[in-house]
This record gives C-alpha cells, structure tokens and sequence, in this order.
C-alpha cells in the first residue's frame, strides 16, 4: 500500500471517529441532564365549584414547566375520601376552618387550601419538593388508609337498597295511599267499564311518575350546579340528618296512635284542607269526557300537593344521593326507580280494582297495615339519619 493511500485511510478513519463522538456527546447529555423529581399531588375537589375548575386549568397549565402526576384525586364530599382527608388534615397541621374544603393540594410537605394559597404556593411547591418530599406525602397517605379503613362498596350497596326501600315505602305512604284509594273508588263509582280503570290507573301513574321524576331531578340539579352549596354541604347533611331523626320519631309516635285506634291523630299526614282539594280534583278529572287524558294531567297537581307528606322522604333520599360521587353518576337512573317503585303500589290497586276488589277491602288493609308501613318508615329515616350524620360529623372534623 503507497503512503498516501494510507494517509487518505487513517485521514477517514479519524473523520469517522470525530463524527461519531459529536452526535454521542448531545445524546449522552440528553440522558443525563433531567434529573427532575416527578412530584406526587393529592387533589381534593368538588363538582360545581368554581376555585376547583380553575385549579384545573392552573394545573393543565403546568404540565409542561413541571412534572408532576396526580396520584389521588377525591370529591371532598364523597365518603370514600373524607376519612383519608380527616388524618392528612391532622397530619399537615391544616387550619380548623380550612379542614374539608376544597380545593386543596397536597404536595410534598406542604398543603395548599383554596384557590388564592394553590396559585401563590402551588409553583415553590412543585419545583422544590424531592424524592424526600413524595416520601413524606406517601408516608402520610399510608397513615391515612391504615385509620380509614374505607367501607366504600358496603356503603354503596346500603345506599343502593336505602334509595329503593325509600321508592317502596313513599309509595304506601298513608298520605299517598288514602289518594290513590280515593281515585280508583271514584272511578269505580263513575265507570261500568272495567278497561276504564285499567286506561285510567296506568295514565295517573304515569303522570305522578313524571311529575316526580322531574321533580327530583330538577331538585338534584339545583344542588349539584349551586357553587355556594360546598360552604354549607356539611352542615346541610346535618340539618337533614336531624330532620330524618325527627321522621323517624314521629312515625313510631304514629305507630303508636295507629295501633291504639287513632288514625285520624296521626302527624306525618295531608292536612285536611289539602286532601280536600286533591278530592276536588279528581273528581272533576273523573267528570270529564276524556278520562285517560285528564288522569295524567290530573296527577301533576295532584302530586304537588301530596309532596307536602311524600316529600318528607323524597328530599333525604335525594340528598343521600348527592352525598355519594358513585350514586352521583347513576343519579338520574336511581330517581328514575325511586318513582317507578313508588308509583307500583298505584298499579298494584288499579289492578286489583280491576280485578273486582272494593274500595272497602283497600281500605281495611290499609287501616291493618299502617303500623306496619310506619314502623318500617321509622326504621329507613333512622339509616338515613345515621348516615347523614355520620357524614356531616365527618366532614366537620368531629369523627375520623
């Protein structure tokens, strides 16, 4: 080989070297010069508040200056998460009047509560908390969930069968029986024809069915969207849990008038001015010539004025709902068999007046069965309350 062609060969081999070392270097620092902590958050929110939606889009903002990933998200009135929040409020010293709210961050060893704290701290937080730090936080969850010892799915399952023994019971509700009694006997009284009562129970069920299922919704929406509704949640769980207490006591006071032969002294029913404008109306429905027709559009009015009674077990049953982010989700479906359990006893009379039973005989079994109805009323308002409670006393610190 002549000197100059090894030159030319040691002369490329070099050049190959140095074109090799040049793209290594940037890649080897690619590799080495993020040494960023991802950093651990805990977000406690709620739905309809307005500071939580905008910590949201401060925290979208984010992620591109720093990395952090949210590890726990909680609705702060959900039960599943306000045990954990009780023990991390205890453990980051937070202040009596900011433990529960939202929206709060947990990061590192620091808690941010409400919006002004989250945008003033939430940057200093996030750029100076180390592996130390998500130690620190994970140490603190671990604490919590050993002292929670969380009952999520036996809570669900009872609140699931709560809301439908609720449906059931308002449905042979003495307030709501006595009506449906009375119409069906009306109707009998009026029509020789058997497929009129039929037309005529499946119509005025259906529009009591409507008329409180809209109502219930439209109850459930006025909650979920209000923002003011997260300052008071806990104390709104109280006074219904109190108000479900005192339900409670009044249906075994009625037990008790009942059983002694007292049916008119019962407290927990229509009053008399309003049972009579309910008689009125339904027998101006049933002077119509369009029976069907005028049932349904009877039964909204009708249900207004029933509400004053039923609604004692609508309005708890409701809030249990909301207190749950897992009922939440299925709010719409629950409310939906809420009404169509608390319309069955309706076509369950319409059918046995079909049938051929007289008003006489619903009515006796009414008159033998209300201690029973009251009592099983008394037993579902004492879970209600028991939860309720349960649940305000947690959200305001009192229990853990």
């Amino acid at each position: 080989m002549s000197r100059a062609r090894t030159l030319r060969l040691v002369g490329l081999v070099l050049l190959l070297g140095l074109l090799v070392s040049s793209t290594a270097l940037p890649m080897a620092h690619a590799t080495t010069t993020d040494t960023r902590t991802n950093v651990s958050v805990v977000y406690y929110y709620t739905e309809g508040c307005s500071e939580c939606q905008a910590v949201d889009l401060l925290l979208d903002s984010l992620k591109s200056k720093y990395s952090f990933t949210i590890i726990r998200k909680y609705d702060a009135l959900d039960v599943d998460g306000s045990k954990v929040r009780a023990s991390l409020d205890d453990q980051y010293n937070v202040p009596e009047d900011q433990r529960g709210t939202a929206p709060t961050l947990f990061v590192g060893k620091t808690a941010l509560v409400r919006e002004k704290a989250i945008r003033a701290g939430l940057e200093n937080a996030l750029a100076t908390t180390d592996a130390q730090g998500n130690a620190w936080l994970a140490s603190a969850l671990a604490t919590a969930d050993k002292g929670g010892s969380s009952s999520e799915d036996a809570f669900r399952t009872f609140s699931v069968l709560t809301v439908i023994g609720a449906g059931l019971l308002d449905g042979v509700n003495p307030c709501a029986f006595a009506t449906l009694i009375f119409f069906i006997s009306y109707l009998i009284m009026r029509s020789k024809k058997k497929r009129d009562i039929l037309l005529v129970g499946v119509a005025f069920g259906a529009g009591v069915f409507l008329a409180y299922f809209l109502a219930g919704v439209g109850l459930y929406k006025y909650v979920a969207q209000a923002k003011w509704f997260f300052a008071i949640a806990r104390w709104f769980y109280l006074a219904i849990g109190v108000f479900a207490l005192i339900i409670a006591v009044l249906s075994i006071r009625d037990a008790y008038r009942v059983r002694h032969g007292r049916l008119e002294d019962m407290t927990l029913q229509l009053p008399a001015r309003q049972k009579q404008a309910i008689h009125g109306l339904i027998r101006k429905t049933a002077n119509t010539g369009f029976l069907a027709t005028s049932a349904f559009l009877v039964a909204f009015p009708v249900s207004l004025f029933e509400f004053l009674c039923t609604g004692q077990t609508y309005l708890p049953t409701i809030v249990l709902i909301y207190s749950q982010s897992a009922l939440r989700a299925r709010a719409t479906l629950l409310l939906a068999i809420y009404n169509l359990l608390f319309i069955l006893p309706l076509l369950v009379i319409t059918f046995v007046a079909w049938l051929g039973t007289t008003s006489e005989k619903m009515t006796g079994w009414l008159t033998k069965n209300t201690v029973v109805v009251k009592i099983a009323t008394a037993v579902l308002f004492l879970l209600i309350a028991g939860f309720l409670l349960v649940r305000a006393f947690t959200l305001l610190g009192v229990i853990g």
